[in-house]
């Protein structure tokens, strides 16, 4: 079966490119350093590392006895991809669509 490049983030994944995005690169410990309380354990985000490696999303070089990661994809081209995917899914493929959806998501919490 071959492996499919950049399939979808969960929403770990997803957190921990963010956070990559904004730091340009780094390695687990600076990667945790960003995270919200209560903090993943470095085992944990170093598992996600790896599997945003094998998904083709970042890329590690060695510094030390550690690596510094950084990203593959762009977070733009990222964006692109699930807003185009929401579209397709949820409303039709019609950007009007998704704007009469935000309208009355407003209207219902101005009421």
């Amino acid at each position: 079966m071959q492996k499919r490049k950049n399939p979808d983030l969960t929403r770990g994944e997803e957190q921990i490119m963010h956070i990559l995005w904004s730091l340009g690169e780094g390695n687990v410990s600076e990667i945790i350093a960003k995270m919200e309380e209560p903090k993943p354990a470095y085992t944990t985000v170093a598992t996600f590392m790896k599997i945003l490696e094998e998904k083709d999303f970042v890329d590690r070089k060695p510094t030390g006895r550690n690596f510094t990661y950084y990203p593959l994809v762009e977070k733009r081209s990222y964006a692109k991809r699930v807003l185009n995917a929401m579209l397709r899914n949820y409303f039709h493929g019609s950007f009007e669509e998704l704007v009469a959806f935000h309208a009355e998501l407003e209207a219902e919490t101005k009421e």
